[in-house]
């Protein structure tokens, strides 16, 4: 475990990127579950003083919300303060380098962690408890297909159908719950 941790995430629609100061670290992967869950446990292994993410509105609040499920301390910042922090360090903003950015910035800046109430991480977990159950329903019907008859498999499809809706349905509750929850 390094003594001092600070991280930035630079959260896209398909990649996400990760960098640790001052350890230098890096890493990037997707931003599906997969990624976004490997990312998020091994944040809680490196034990982070502040994780650093910029505030769009869009692809970082589940990643939030995941974070805050596992009691990880983050802040969401605005694109302003990273554009101005960046000028004030006489730096260029480039993107491939902007989670190392975020991280440098948590690490000099440390922007105030956003506290998220106990019964909205209790809620947060609720729902990433329920999205793992509806995937793994989803990856049982699809499983189901190649074995079924044509009758069949419209059903099953039908099925798959609705449970993508739902999983799209409980991502967007979590980017609820994660937006009014970290408003100040």
């Amino acid at each position: 475990m390094i003594a001092e941790a600070f991280v930035g995430l630079d959260v896209s629609r398909t990649v996400l990127q990760i960098a640790v100061r001052p350890s230098g670290e890096h890493w990037s992967t997707g931003i599906d579950d997969v990624g976004m869950n490997e990312t998020a446990e091994k944040l809680r292994e490196l034990h982070p003083n502040l994780v650093v993410m910029e505030a769009h509105g869009g692809p970082e609040l589940p990643l939030a919300g995941t974070l805050a499920s596992l009691g990880l301390p983050f802040a969401l910042v605005s694109p302003r303060s990273i554009k101005e922090f960046t000028r004030a360090i006489g730096g260029i903003r480039q993107d491939r380098n902007q989670a190392r950015l975020l991280a440098h910035f948590a690490e000099l800046v440390r922007p105030e962690v956003r506290k998220v109430p106990a019964e909205s991480i209790q809620h947060l977990k609720t729902l990433r408890s329920r999205r793992v159950e509806v995937l793994q329903m989803m990856a049982l019907e699809q499983g189901r297909i190649p074995m079924s008859p044509p009758s069949i498999q419209k059903e099953l499809k039908n099925h798959i159908h609705f449970l993508e809706k739902s999983v799209f349905g409980i991502d967007e509750e979590i980017s609820r719950t994660v937006r009014l929850s970290v408003r100040s």
